[in-house]
């Protein structure tokens, strides 16, 4: 079997990853990170998109740090 944990010798990984800010208007739902001043993302129609927005952010983040296959 080969996957990537038998690949990289079963090591544990832990990640910090760059913390998110959202809010909700009359338009709708809107991220950015926390860290930048005014690059809002969106609008996004409900809760559960934002999440699934900043999720696949993440990932990417992941990939980018790991070089792990997708």
């Amino acid at each position: 079997m080969d996957d990537i944990f038998t690949r990289t010798g079963n090591r544990k990984r832990v990640y910090a990853l760059a913390g998110f800010t959202v809010r909700c208007n009359v338009q709708g739902w809107f991220f950015r990170r926390t860290d930048y001043d005014d690059d809002w993302r969106g609008p996004y129609a409900s809760e559960t998109s934002v999440c699934l927005m900043i999720a696949r952010a993440l990932k990417k983040e992941l990939l980018k740090r790991d070089g792990l296959p997708n």
